[in-house]
């Protein structure tokens, strides 16, 4: 069976595409390495006639040259964004793509270096797919309804405004740091009892909404870690979405995208 025209068309035009779920947004395959290498037709039509009713999803970042910039009116991204845009500057609306839950997917082109992924970092109720992200691409469907294009498409994709790209960058790295509260006694760093706060987020997390809160717990981590804090915390969250119930696969997949597979 071959993908749809679409799916093609989205390979041609150089994006790195893996097949996902209809129900949640988790790849069907593992996908650190379609970071490094776009996967050609003939791999397309495998995975087609694999799974024949799969949705389809972008890796966004430096391969395929594209950031998402995921804005949840439910959440008062809308909000947000109108706040955002009046400190740095207005976003291009060139290449947008519509949600089942009324959002909107706003495409930009990567500027270069490293645009780490994140949620609600830059404001409530938006979410950026950055590098060693994942978005869903039309026709993808969910149950709640279908991704449609609603302005251009894969070959208008605007540059990123210089002041968006500073905004969506990481916070240049610092040094985790303690404060000494007198003689032979430490305080503990503030990036561990903020890790204690997010192992305890993820472990209250009602069931449903688990996965999201693993991938807001791991873009949370990744700024700690642009700060300074060891990257051998992540096991720390895998161990609890564990203990959570979540399917390894399913943390894996997800702590990669919000932390980058390199992490």
């Amino acid at each position: 069976m071959n993908p749809p025209d679409q799916v093609l068309a989205y390979q041609e035009a150089g994006w790195s595409l893996v097949p996902a779920t209809i129900e949640g947004k988790r790849a069907l395959t593992p996908w650190r390495r379609w970071q490094q290498v776009a996967p050609d037709p003939d791999q397309l039509r495998e995975w087609a006639h694999r799974w024949s009713r799969c949705n389809w999803a972008v890796i966004t970042g430096q391969l395929s040259a594209v950031v998402v910039v995921d804005i949840d009116p439910r959440h008062h991204g809308d909000h947000a964004l109108a706040e955002l845009e009046q400190r740095h500057g207005d976003l291009p609306w060139h290449s947008v793509v519509e949600t089942p839950s009324a959002g909107v997917h706003v495409y930009l082109r990567h500027p270069g270096g490293r645009i780490p992924n994140s949620a609600s970092r830059i404001g409530l109720g938006i979410d950026i797919r950055g590098d060693g992200g994942l978005a869903l691409l039309p026709p993808s469907r969910r149950p709640d309804g279908q991704y449609r294009w609603a302005l251009g498409g894969p070959s208008s994709v605007p540059p990123m405004p210089a002041a968006w790209a500073e905004l969506l960058r990481p916070a240049p790295r610092l040094a985790a740091c303690s404060a000494t509260t007198g003689p032979g006694t430490t305080q503990e760093p503030v990036t561990s009892r903020r890790l204690t706060g997010i192992l305890n987020a993820l472990q209250r997390a009602p069931e449903g909404q688990r996965n999201n809160c693993l991938y807001w717990a791991g873009c949370r981590l990744a700024e700690m870690v642009d700060h300074g804090a060891p990257a051998h915390w992540r096991q720390a969250l895998a161990d609890t979405a564990h203990q959570c119930g979540l399917d390894p696969v399913e943390i894996q997949d997800t702590l990669d995208s919000a932390l980058g597979a390199e992490r």
